[in-house]
């Protein structure tokens, strides 16, 4: 586990700083300062946004930094999972908020538009990977399967999606707050909210509170804190990442085990890898995010077998992710608490989904339609209480 900043992510803070106040009053708080509030700061033009630390402090500067279309499982597993119908609008929903963030972020955010693997790890996989290429192509999608893809020549043939991105999350995050830095307080702690009669009172670890029209919880994997009736789980993903290189290992993200691995390679040569979360399911259901020696292990397994393993790691860090029961995210009205909104759960993917969700939420608050049904938070009202 030598490296020379354990626990310390590659990506390096926004280079913004928030500038607002503490409000008494306000028409909508939003809680959490990673991509989904910055995102819901820009449609709401009269919310403020409270963060506990600072901005892309949590899981939104801690990831592998993809823009990706659909989830974690590919196009013929999802639809085995949600049917047909609802995987393809699914898929839209995702790429709509591909689309709609690239454009966002223009030629910032180290954005690149090269496309993605998503590569199959053993031979099953394949078959559900050609499947999955004839099922995009019959709905409407790009994709295309390739037995023996240059550099993946370990592995068993990956489909290339040709849209997808990549880029540097903090950034990302630091730019699209950039115009709303005056809505933006951070180091404000939230520690509850009161629902009242047309109000939600939400109160801060420093004794302060704001009274609000509407409040939107923002925190992802830790949306249970304030809102502990949601199933939200948070889980640990773990990544690692080698000085620069000249050699070519990684030309475009890839994607594979059914999202267990993935791996990258930046413009100025460093090679990112993270996951196989799933050969320690138990003790990575937390939210600590201290990476362990057994993940990193088999990092350091999966750099050697990109051709990286000779070169140094300059960073080994986790991140915290909200998981859903059922792999999609909440965005809605939280039932039973009046004036009370979540946007999160995202399951790993929240770069994937977090702008169009936070987008369609915005739409709600302000007398607009609903998120779809299959993201209303609703859906779980059955489900005990974590």
């Amino acid at each position: 586990m030598s490296v020379d900043h354990p626990g310390v992510p590659l990506w390096e803070p926004p280079n913004v700083r928030g500038r607002g106040r503490i409000p008494e009053r306000a028409s909508t708080v939003i809680v959490g300062g990673g991509l989904t509030g910055v995102a819901l700061l820009r449609e709401l033009p009269d919310a403020v946004l409270l963060e506990r630390a600072s901005l892309a402090a949590g899981a939104s500067g801690r990831n592998a930094g993809f823009l990706l279309a659909g989830v974690a499982s590919n196009y013929a597993a999802a639809a085995g999972q949600y049917g047909r119908s609802l995987t393809g609008e699914i898929w839209a929903f995702t790429s709509e908020n591909r689309e709609r963030l690239a454009e966002a972020l223009g030629g910032t955010a180290e954005l690149r538009r090269r496309g993605s693997w998503t590569v199959a790890a053993s031979a099953p996989e394949a078959d559900q990977l050609r499947a999955s290429e004839e099922l995009l192509h019959e709905d409407g999608f790009e994709g295309e399967w390739l037995q023996h893809p240059a550099g993946l020549e370990p592995f068993h043939g990956a489909l290339l999606n040709p849209r997808d991105a990549e880029l540097n999350p903090s950034l990302a995050v630091g730019e699209l707050a950039r115009p709303c830095l005056d809505r933006v307080v951070e180091g404000a702690q939230v520690t509850a909210l009161e629902v009242g009669a047309g109000r939600v009172r939400v109160v801060l670890e420093s004794g302060e509170h704001v009274v609000a029209e509407n409040v939107v919880v923002a925190t992802n994997a830790h949306i249970t804190q304030l809102l502990p009736e949601l199933p939200v789980t948070p889980m640990r993903a773990q990544m690692a990442a080698t000085v620069p290189t000249n050699v070519p290992m990684a030309f475009r993200p890839a994607y594979g085990d059914h999202g267990y691995q993935y791996w990258r390679q930046r413009a100025d040569g460093r090679v990112l890898v993270g996951g196989y979360r799933k050969l320690a399911l138990e003790a990575e259901e937390t939210a600590v995010e201290t990476p362990t020696a057994e993940i990193q292990a088999h990092l350091d397994a999966h750099l050697r077998l990109l051709g990286a393993g000779g070169l140094q790691i300059t960073h080994r860090w986790a991140g915290i992710m909200g998981f859903t029961p059922d792999g999609l995210p909440l965005v809605g009205a939280v039932p039973g608490a009046s004036g009370v909104f979540v946007c999160g759960g995202y399951t790993g993917h929240g770069f994937g989904f977090a702008a169009e969700c936070a987008r369609r939420l915005a739409a709600q608050i302000t007398g607009g339609p609903p998120a779809p049904s299959w993201l209303d938070p609703g859906r779980f009202s059955a489900i005990p209480a974590a």
